[in-house]
């Protein structure tokens, strides 16, 4: 959605595809003050960079002189200047993916964020972000944000050549923050391969994004699971309808009704119905946690929880007061073969004699069928 977003609404413009008419803030690092980029076209010589940070220049075209330089000329506040490339030619310098011009940043994506972006919600996709420090040599600090977190656009600015748009937010309790992030990447400098690491979040999708990822994630797992029908494999505890700890007996038979995701957590809240009913919501995870949760499968994990399907529609014959006796593992005198394995699980052994009789082992019983109903316990 974010992608998109960008490919309708900011082009980017390789260096050759320039036009008259485009607009940049002079926005010099370090370097550029030692290594000046621009020279006065009245007089050919270098301009003290300093003198041009925060202007704006407005790009002319570019020409090639008689001794064979490339020229980007630009117009600020009735002054001409232009920056310089030697030992090349224009086609061959726009060929690099990295070619621009030093100090720029392009004010083309300033204005379209200012418009489309301001006064909008967002979601951080990010963990890191800034605030001003006016004792940080940079000016500002990272500071930490919860990954998800619901903020809202209150300005756009302008940040610097490499990420040309300061995005200014606030959080649901009044703190402001800021994230200086590429769009296009018109002469920002940098190959689409060095947005990773420390560099990663300042590219616009790699910081916000327009859906809450909860929902997102809701909605992904009830189009899988909604409305269908599940079981609990063994006796787990669930929040009742006043949200008080209750135990539920196995193979309690639920419908998952919504499935609510949270912030920061590997965990979803499963809003269930029973068969009579009543609401409860479970703690589950869609992802193992850790590896020692895998073994010991003890992170709540889905398929540990729940069997899929329902065993009342599977064994329409079995009684509700044969389902109380399966759920506590009890067997009794009368009960189907099957009956018994949903209350003990499968045998050991079984051995299968003629005249309908067998014998199933157990651990610690052992169980006679005469005709796959139970005769006798050992």
């Amino acid at each position: 959605m974010e992608k998109q977003f960008i490919n309708d609404h900011f082009k980017y413009y390789n260096l050759c595809d320039w036009t008259p008419g485009m607009k940049f803030m002079v926005m010099p690092e370090r370097k550029d003050i030692i290594i000046p980029p621009f020279k006065s076209a009245e007089t050919n010589k270098e301009v003290d960079t300093g003198e041009l940070k925060h202007k704006i220049f407005e790009y002319l075209g570019s020409e090639i002189t008689e001794r064979g330089f490339v020229h980007f000329n630009f117009e600020c506040e009735g002054q001409q200047y232009y920056h310089e490339l030697k030992n090349t030619t224009l086609e061959q310098y726009c060929l690099k993916p990295k070619a621009g011009i030093p100090t720029l940043a392009y004010l083309g994506d300033v204005d379209i964020a200012k418009e489309l972006l301001e006064g909008q919600t967002l979601y951080m996709r990010t963990n890191k972000v800034r605030i001003d420090d006016p004792n940080s040599i940079s000016g500002y600090k990272e500071v930490p944000i919860g990954i998800n977190e619901e903020v809202t656009v209150t300005a756009v600015g302008v940040g610097s050549r490499a990420y040309p748009v300061k995005i200014v937010f606030q959080d649901k309790k009044g703190n402001t923050y800021y994230q200086p992030v590429a769009i296009s990447k018109t002469n920002c400098g940098m190959a689409d391969s060095d947005f990773i690491m420390e560099n990663k979040n300042k590219y616009f999708p790699n910081s916000f994004s327009f859906s809450n990822a909860n929902t997102k994630k809701s909605k992904n797992l009830m189009s899988k699971y909604g409305k269908k029908p599940v079981y609990l494999k063994a006796e787990t505890e669930c929040l009742d309808e006043t949200d008080t700890p209750v135990r539920l007996p196995r193979y309690t038979q639920f419908t998952i009704k919504n499935i609510i995701s949270q912030n920061n957590s590997p965990y979803v809240f499963l809003e269930l119905e029973d068969i009579d009913g009543k609401n409860y919501k479970i703690k589950a995870a869609f992802t193992h946690t850790s590896v020692v949760d895998v073994i010991l499968q003890s992170d709540n994990y889905f398929t540990d929880l729940f069997g899929i399907g329902n065993l009342r529609t599977k064994y329409p014959n079995i009684t509700e007061e044969v389902w109380n006796m399966i759920s506590r593992g009890k067997v009794r005198k009368g009960m189907t073969t099957d009956e018994c394995r949903l209350a003990l699980g499968n045998p050991m052994r079984i051995h299968i004699v003629t005249g309908g009789y067998e014998t199933w082992s157990y651990e610690r019983k052992t169980l006679d069928f005469t005709n796959k109903k139970l005769d006798r316990i050992h």
